[in-house]
């Protein structure tokens, strides 16, 4: 029987700052290991978005200049109004 997909998740990948001038180098190193960018990379932050199958996060992780992938979570913001809790 074939291989089924995995789902996708958001990662969010830090470079690490002496390699952020091959951000562009990283990043295509990165998709060649499974990574879908999402957006431009954040050359000043040395960030990279994109999804992953959850099989592929160890190899992305091993990727020459990489010091983190973890997954994206969500952020909420109470309305202006609301207790300070």
């Amino acid at each position: 029987m074939g291989e089924f997909a995995q789902p996708k998740v958001e990662v969010i990948i830090t470079v690490a700052e002496d390699r952020r001038a091959k951000l562009k180098q990283i990043a295509s190193e990165l998709q060649n290991n499974g990574l879908e960018i999402s957006s431009e990379p954040l050359e000043n932050l040395g960030i990279i978005t994109g999804l992953a199958e959850e099989k592929s996060i160890e190899q992305l992780k091993n990727v020459k200049g990489v010091t983190a992938v973890e997954p994206s979570m969500p952020v909420q913001i109470a309305p202006p109004e609301s207790d300070i809790q």
